[in-house]
């Protein structure tokens, strides 16, 4: 699996357990700091995870909203 799909996978995965933990009070995440952690690269910002991931799902978009049509046929 290349770095970016990974990368992207783990944000799409995280938005599942991110919209239950956006109700908690807090303060939200500034995406212009720095990425911290085991998945960082050099020069890495948080939103740049955001983006990959909402670039990612547009483009599987098509293909979800195919197969989601075939299941509906049977």
């Amino acid at each position: 699996m290349k770095p970016l799909e990974a990368i992207a996978l783990a944000a799409i995965l995280a938005a599942g357990t991110g919209a239950w933990a956006a109700d908690a009070p807090g303060k939200p995440m500034k995406m212009d700091e720095p990425m911290h952690g085991e998945m960082k690269k050099k020069g890495m910002k948080k939103g740049d995870v955001k983006k990959a991931a909402e670039k990612k799902g547009r483009g599987m978009k098509p293909m979800a909203e195919k197969e989601s049509a075939g299941a509906a046929k049977k």
